[in-house]
């Protein structure tokens, strides 16, 4: 996750700095920030098949639970 942030930042730097390919940099700078898009979603436990707040599986109550 740290390598694509630094990644991330560096792309974006290079978008200021390298005027020219702003196109290739953005496309490449919206890659990088889904894929710590996805690493974060799934760490948190909101994508399917990972156990979080959106899983089916609920704790039991005590006495709410019947």
């Amino acid at each position: 996750m740290l390598a694509l942030l630094i990644a991330l930042l560096a792309v974006v730097v290079a978008m200021f700095v390298l005027r020219r390919w702003t196109g290739r940099l953005a496309s490449l700078a919206t890659l990088l920030a889904g894929a710590i898009m996805v690493l974060w979603l799934a760490e948190v436990g909101l994508l399917p098949g990972t156990q979080g707040p959106l899983t089916a599986y609920r704790p039991l109550v005590p006495g709410l639970d019947r």
